[in-house]
């Protein structure tokens, strides 16, 4: 435990200890959780969370500085962000109260993720740049829960006045829910724009 408690003090990188915290709380290790702040720029726990998520391939529990080793050699492809640069993520809001079981919910991600992505190469003078971002670190992708299919609409209708993409998936019906219900609403856009729309609910 004391090893890992120092871990990232040698690198000159200090984390923002609410974020590990939090990532500590949902059983990550704090090595793990000190990466996720690094390689997002300590932005916040969710983003952290994700990036620890999508990287278990990776070697989480070593100290940070053994990932900093290899790093001088890659900096110019994964050096710091450009100044002005702003990070992107992509959420889906799940309807809660159509208790869809957790392949299901998976499927319906899937719609929800294919359909915002195909909207932003359908207006690449639009949405390019972010495209781009989004794909350039990461592809950051958060799940929530939402309340209902009211939700979902208020929440389509926020992000569609702050000029984001946004797709609320429609379920055929083939199983488990009825034809034409509103199972998960897909947005992306700017973390501080998105969390200005969705910041108040919680993870799935």
């Amino acid at each position: 435990m004391d090893q890992e408690a120092g871990a990232g003090s040698n690198s000159g990188f200090q984390p923002k200890e609410e974020i590990v915290n939090t990532l500590l709380s949902l059983g990550f290790s704090r090595n793990a959780a000190i990466k996720g702040c690094y390689y997002t720029g300590n932005y916040n726990a969710d983003l952290a969370a994700a990036w620890v998520i999508e990287n278990q391939d990776k070697n989480l529990d070593g100290p940070l500085e053994d990932d900093l080793e290899f790093e001088d050699e890659e900096e110019d492809s994964e050096g710091d962000l450009p100044e002005g640069f702003d990070l992107h993520k992509m959420v889906f809001v799940v309807n809660m109260e159509l208790n869809m079981g957790v392949g299901k919910v998976a499927a319906q991600c899937a719609h929800a993720a294919l359909a915002l992505h195909r909207l932003m190469i359908d207006n690449t003078d639009k949405f390019g740049e972010m495209m781009l971002s989004w794909e350039q670190f990461g592809e950051t992708k958060i799940v929530l829960k939402g309340d209902n299919s009211a939700q979902l609409l208020e929440l389509a209708q926020k992000a569609e006045s702050a000029g984001l993409p946004n797709y609320i998936v429609h379920d055929a019906g083939r199983t488990q829910i009825a034809a034409g219900s509103q199972t998960v609403l897909g947005i992306i856009g700017k973390i501080d724009v998105v969390d200005s729309i969705t910041g108040k609910l919680k993870l799935l």
